[in-house]
C-alpha cells in the first residue's frame, strides 16, 4: 500500500519517493512510518502526528492512501 507523509522537522525524507510517498505492507501502522522517516524518540513520545488530518496513536492501522502528517513542536518566548 502507499501512503503519503508529510515529514515534520528532525524527519529523514529519505524513505518516500519523490511525491512525498512511502510503500508500507498491508497492516502497517502509524509507528512504522515514524520508524521509517526516523523521527527521534522525544518527538514521537509527544505524539504530534496525524491519519487523513485527525490526531492519531502509533498503533493506528494505516489504509492505502492515507495521508499522514508529523507535526514538529513548537517554541516561543
Amino acid at each position: 500500500m502507499r501512503v503519503k507523509v508529510y515529514p515534520g522537522p528532525f524527519c529523514s525524507a529519505d524513505a518516500l519517493d519523490e511525491d512525498g510517498f512511502i510503500e508500507l505492507q498491508e497492516g502497517a501502522t502509524v509507528g512504522d512510518v515514524l520508524k521509517a522517516v526516523k523521527l527521534p524518540l522525544p518527538l514521537k513520545l509527544m505524539g504530534l502526528y496525524m491519519v487523513n488530518y485527525k490526531k492519531a496513536k502509533q498503533d493506528t492501522r494505516l489504509k492505502d492512501g492515507d495521508i499522514i502528517s508529523i507535526i514538529g513542536p513548537m517554541a516561543g518566548g
